[in-house]
């Protein structure tokens, strides 16, 4: 499919992928920091989380200005995002940050949200994040990234919110997801 556009972004196009495949490519520095550095937090594995995090956005905001949108990045993009939460999560639990169920309900939820995703997808139903889902995922983003930083009642209560607040989004795809599938039966 061509696209008119200004020929300066139409070169920049690839840029947004490539932002997603090195934030793929850095998972395994910040598994490394997780694993070596003594709990219960780590500084720079909290940064790095942060610096990892943020360019979900700027790739994000690449991709619609530079209409770069592509199918690689929808799939690759969200992708990204659940494992680079994988390894936070995970990193957690390693530091002996925290016990393994707040962690395991939110990684819980993202694994089966993504199979369902893919299951409905090959059905022909398409589900979109919607406002809860992605306000969820911000919160548990920034609560791993805190709780990576700081050891804190405050974080922990934060944390736990973030938790709740991923099952309450879980509930309401499912409920959607019955809902949809109920009426596309139905016709």
């Amino acid at each position: 499919m061509h696209r008119e556009g200004n020929p300066r972004t139409t070169r920049l196009r690839w840029l947004p992928n490539a932002i997603t495949c090195l934030r793929l490519a850095a998972l395994p520095v910040l598994a490394y920091f997780l694993v070596v550095d003594e709990g219960p937090t780590s500084a720079r594995a909290a940064w790095f989380f942060a610096a990892i995090g943020a360019t979900d956005f700027i790739d994000g905001i690449l991709a619609r200005r530079l209409k770069a949108e592509s199918r690689f990045g929808a799939i690759a993009d969200p992708f990204a995002d659940r494992m680079l939460m994988a390894v936070g999560l995970i990193g957690l639990i390693a530091l002996g940050r925290y016990s393994w169920p707040g962690p395991i309900i939110i990684l819980a939820r993202d694994v089966i949200a993504v199979i369902a995703f893919v299951v409905l997808a090959q059905r022909g139903v398409t589900l979109r994040v919607d406002v809860p889902g992605k306000i969820s995922s911000g919160m548990a983003m920034f609560a791993v990234g805190l709780a990576l930083l700081i050891d804190h009642r405050s974080i922990d209560v934060y944390f736990w919110i973030a938790v709740t607040v991923s099952i309450a989004t879980f509930v309401n795809y499912a409920w959607r997801t019955s809902r949809t599938s109920r009426s596309s039966g139905s016709t």
